[in-house]
């Protein structure tokens, strides 16, 4: 439907825009545009007041006045026929009966409304046609969609199946493969047995051989050698001849009778006698020759080992950290110059005591043959994880009560709640207001036992979070009927949220005639907690701390939690836990509220809490008795630390008390250089940029002194994420920077943004001992340019050149020590000492690097304007011609932007 505006009005009436304008101005009508829409009334107003302004008595009156001409011609009949022409005029003026034109209104309107009434059945009609069809396309598309589900269902079970399938084949291929390593293993092992074994036979044979011709050189007779006889004593000499021939036949009748060896003893017991003085020269004429063919014997055998062919000992060496070039030669049984030799190849000199790292260490055991296996570090917590492991093995899982923290604004009953729980599901000894030195305790209700952290808020449930403890199960936020929503609810439901926690939600002060339980509701399922009534998973109970309406039926809903989450725990073994609070007392020392996870903690066992260590002299349930031991899920109070342990710090229970002396040593040195290491995070963090393939995101803690601004300061900061960076807003709020934000900004390691607000000082010193980054702003564009700055600061910068100058080289000058000297020319820009140069010979690049001095005459200048001469010398180049070019350039490093 066309549009009645000032521009058409003044086509109808065939007149100017600009006139009609001013008509409707003097009428009193707020249009001032050609394109400004006018109505009927309007027109009529118009009309009456043109009429008022041109005198007409009748204004506001509708008439019509109508002129009417005719003209006619009469003929004479006398004087020829002359011809007159008559013109008849007459004029009508119609006025609106005010009566008749009433009635034709109402007549107008009632149709007007039956024509709207019949278009409003006709739209419900069609809305009705409309959302039938939508349901029955809603219908289809569900049936459609369920098809395709069950499709899916089925073509991913038999996909899981063929999987299963290859799995099962891989499994076998890979047992068969093994299988058939051992089997070939087995066989190497029992053939180099066999080899060994040959060895070790040949060689007892050769000793036997050996020992058997010792044993015939030594039972052969010994030769004796005489000096030649005059003619004299051979004379004298006969007759002894004669009795040796005597005795030779008796020894070889002897030895056929048997009896060798006393013969050969006589024999040696004769020669003896008869050898005088020449004895002694032939014993050691004979131990000369066993000797010489006993050195001949060992040099044939050297020779043998010498030229067979020995295969290449390989060796697995453990290579730590660092290690001297003498240990690692010792380490492969090699001399420390052949490590020398083989880092001399690879291009290093070093020396026998030099230290080489692990990777150079390892590439020289390569190289040199054998196989390099990097240590693994010393860590005296490694057998923790192992004892731990063999801890969950051997004891059985059983069941273990919940641990539930309690969250919640201010004034909106957590601690009536907790008494009440307390006054009436406790004996009546343990009756009064809750204890608050042990931080935590246990009720008994029918359907087991339930655990309370007993924390100041949310604040240390984040503490403990932050160092890496999960001691809570379940949340129960406390809500009042009567306030809503509030800032510490949206911290509490943030915090829950970013620990993965399972939320119950207990609307207090329900018995308040103010209460409204709805407006709660909206205001959560606003905050993204989703009531199991709406579809969610969080259940909402109404309660009142007073008269304990609903705290049955609350307990009930953590027990139902608790179900759900199967939670288990080994009761038996030692025990390990986690620390709640922790104080120094004046008289007993360092003081710890512990919470037992899983074995059973003993009085008397020697425990190891983060960096301090001691045995438990004694300890306390949370009504101040003494207990003999504590099992999962259990609060107790200990005394007999060397320190005090922070809140969220592990406790283990050791065997002895030397380890955990060495632990709680090894524990603070670390800590320590964590601490000088650690930067928790900031803006100025980022600027290392994201590795290769990788999404850089940057948390971002957010407080806003109003909820428009924080708002604005939200969306403008998550609109700036691209497919390289994102902007992760890790919790927004309204108020100033509290120590719970700083908590949060720990353990998540985000940047804290405040918008006209400030820190208060418990919150600046946590932030500074932690390292966490507060950044203050009052202008919303100056807070978004800086993290736009930052997450810019991540892409890769561009290098430009820009040309700045031309020197031509008009004389070069060869200066002793110095080398050449270009004198020039400028004759484009400027030359600048700190500038790039670029060797332009016939138009053809020879060299391009930096200029090493500027001169002008005598003196060092920065820089030469175009049209001056000055003296250039190049860094590390002195092939310069006379008529060669310097083109002059700066290289400027442009920062990408999103």
């Amino acid at each position: 439907m066309a549009k009645n505006t000032v521009e058409t009005l003044a086509q109808t009436l065939q007149m100017p825009v600009s006139v009609l304008l001013e008509q409707l101005k003097e009428a009193g009508l707020t249009q001032s545009k050609s394109d400004d829409e006018i109505s009927d009334s309007e027109k009529e107003k118009l009309i009456t007041a043109l009429q008022v302004a041109r005198g007409s008595e009748k204004a506001g009156q509708r008439k019509i006045t109508l002129t009417k001409r005719k003209k006619t011609v009469i003929t004479q009949s006398g004087n020829g026929g002359h011809a007159v022409q008559v013109e008849v005029r007459r004029r009508h003026v119609l006025v609106k009966n005010p009566e008749v034109v009433s009635k034709a209104r109402e007549e107008a309107a009632k149709a007007i409304s039956e024509q709207k009434e019949r278009a409003r059945k006709e739209m419900e009609e069609a809305a009705a046609r409309a959302r039938e069809e939508a349901q029955r396309k809603a219908r289809e598309e569900a049936e459609k969609a369920a098809k395709e589900k069950l499709e899916r269902e089925k073509a991913e079970a038999a996909k899981r199946a063929a999987d299963a399938e290859q799995a099962a084949a891989r499994r076998k291929a890979a047992e068969e493969a093994k299988a058939a390593e051992q089997a070939k293993a087995k066989r190497e092992a029992q053939a180099k047995e066999q080899e060994v074994a040959r060895e070790r036979d040949s060689a007892r044979k050769a000793a036997e051989a050996e020992a058997r011709a010792i044993r015939e050189m030594m039972s052969a007779p010994k030769k004796v050698l005489n000096a030649p006889k005059t003619p004299t004593e051979e004379k004298k000499a006969e007759p002894k001849k004669a009795h040796k021939n005597s005795v030779k036949k008796e020894n070889k009748v002897s030895k056929k009778n048997g009896d060798s060896w006393g013969d050969e003893n006589q024999k040696r017991r004769t020669l003896k006698t008869r050898g005088g003085d020449s004895s002694g020269e032939e014993s050691s004429g004979w131990k000369n020759d066993r000797r010489s063919k006993r050195h001949a014997k060992n040099q044939h055998q050297n020779r043998q080992q010498q030229n067979a062919p020995q295969e290449p000992i390989v060796r697995d060496v453990v290579v730590p950290e660092s290690i001297t070039v003498s240990d690692l030669a010792m380490k492969m049984s090699v001399k420390a110059i052949e490590v020398i030799k083989t880092m001399m190849k690879l291009g290093d000199m070093v020396t026998i005591n030099q230290v080489l790292d692990q990777d150079t260490a390892m590439i020289v055991v390569t190289e040199m043959g054998h196989r390099a296996t990097a240590a693994k570090p010393e860590d005296p917590e490694a057998f923790l994880a192992e004892e731990e492991a063999e801890l969950q093995n051997k004891y059985p899982k059983e069941p273990r009560p919940p641990v539930v923290t309690i969250m919640g604004h201010v004034d909106h009953g957590k601690t009536s709640l907790l008494d009440y729980i307390r006054r009436t599901k406790v004996a009546a000894g343990e009756a009064g207001g809750i204890t608050q030195h042990i931080g935590a305790y246990h009720v008994k209700t029918p359907r087991g036992i339930i655990t309370f952290l007993d924390t100041p808020g949310h604040e240390a449930f984040t503490a403990m979070r932050a160092r890496g403890a999960q001691a809570t199960d379940i949340v129960i936020l406390v809500v009042a009927a009567d306030d809503g929503v509030m800032p510490q609810t949206k911290e509490a439901i943030a915090h829950a949220k970013a620990g993965n926690v399972p939320i119950v939600v207990a609307i207090n002060k329900i018995d308040k005639p103010e209460a409204n339980p709805e407006r709660v509701k909206q205001e959560l399922v606003a905050a993204d907690v989703i009531p199991e009534e709406y579809g969610g998973d969080v259940p909402f109970i109404c309660v009142s701390a007073k008269s304990g309406q609903g705290v049955d039926e609350l307990l009930e809903n953590v027990l139902l939690q608790a179900e759900i989450l199967e939670l288990k725990a080994v009761k038996e073994g030692p025990a390990k836990g986690v620390v709640i609070e922790s104080r120094l007392d004046r008289g007993k020392g360092a003081v710890a509220s512990v919470l037992v996870q899983s074995g059973t903690l003993k009085r008397g066992d020697i425990v190891l809490a983060g960096a301090t260590f001691g045995r438990v002299r004694a300890m306390l349930d949370e009504n101040g008795k003494q207990v003999q031991h504590a099992g999962p899920s259990i609060p107790v109070e200990i005394q007999g630390l060397s320190g005090v342990p922070q809140a969220g710090d592990e406790i283990l229970v050791l065997q002895e008390e030397k380890r955990a002396r060495e632990l709680a040593n090894y524990r603070q040195g670390k800590y320590r250089e964590i601490k000088l290491k650690h930067t928790a995070g900031g803006l100025d963090k980022i600027f290392g940029g994201p590795g290769d393939g990788e999404i850089q995101s940057l948390p971002l803690v957010i407080k806003a002194d109003v909820q428009g601004s924080q708002e604005a300061l939200v969306h403008a900061l998550t609109k700036l994420s691209t497919n390289e960076v994102k902007v992760s807003v890790v919790h927004a709020a309204v108020g100033g920077i509290s120590e719970s934000d700083i908590n949060l900004a720990i353990a998540s390691n985000a940047v804290v943004i405040g918008f006209n607000v400030r820190a208060d000082s418990l919150a600046r010193k946590l932030a500074e001992d932690n390292g966490i980054d507060i950044r203050y702003y009052n202008i919303i564009y100056d807070a978004v340019d800086d993290v736009k700055a930052a997450m810019g600061g991540l892409l890769t910068p561009e290098r430009r050149e820009n040309h700045v100058g031309l020197v031509e080289i008009r004389q070069v000058i060869h200066v002793p020590k110095v080398g050449s000297v270009a004198g020039c020319m400028v004759l484009e820009g400027v030359v600048k000492r700190s500038s790039h140069a670029r060797l332009l010979r016939n138009n053809v690049i020879k060299w391009t690097g930096e200029i090493n001095s500027l001169r002008r005459f005598k003196d060092d200048v920065k820089e030469v304007k175009a049209g001056a001469e000055c003296g250039i010398s190049l860094k590390g180049n002195d092939d310069i011609q006379v008529d060669d070019r310097l083109e002059i350039f700066e290289v400027e490093e442009v920062a990408r932007t999103l």
